[in-house]
């Protein structure tokens, strides 16, 4: 379920896929979710400078649509990670508000975000107005 969220979202103008180099502000923008490398889109996130995001659409296979708010950290402690809290959601059944976690950041250009979650799954959005 983390999948919805990423949103990640939040967290692009740079062309670095070196996790040290990436610059948070590089993160402010909406981000498409896929699961066809970008064809088309089950979800958006989208990231803002006030470290405030949103995450909408329709889980895929299924007639279930969603709406999230939350905000976002990027951290760089041992691996530089994008860190999440829901505030508000429209499906507490799958995410609690207050729900947090944190995923590795692996790669943030200008047109993907692929990050990494603590179980190993590897996620990329898709930056909806490439630079």
């Amino acid at each position: 379920m983390k999948k919805l969220i990423f949103l990640t979202a939040l967290f692009i103008g740079i062309s670095s896929s070196n996790a040290s180099e990436i610059n948070p502000k590089d993160l402010i923008e909406i981000w498409g979710n896929s699961e066809d490398g970008g064809k088309t889109f089950w979800g958006y996130d989208q990231y803002f400078a006030d470290g405030s995001l949103k995450s909408w659409g329709q889980i895929p296979e299924t007639p279930v649509k969603y709406k999230l708010e939350g905000t976002y950290q990027v951290k760089h402690k041992f691996k530089l990670s994008s860190c999440l809290t829901i505030s508000k959601t429209s499906h507490p059944e799958f995410i609690p508000t207050g729900t947090h976690w944190c995923d590795e950041i692996i790669k943030l250009n200008d047109k993907v975000f692929t990050f990494k979650s603590s179980n190993g799954k590897m996620t990329t959005l898709y930056r909806q107005n490439p630079k």
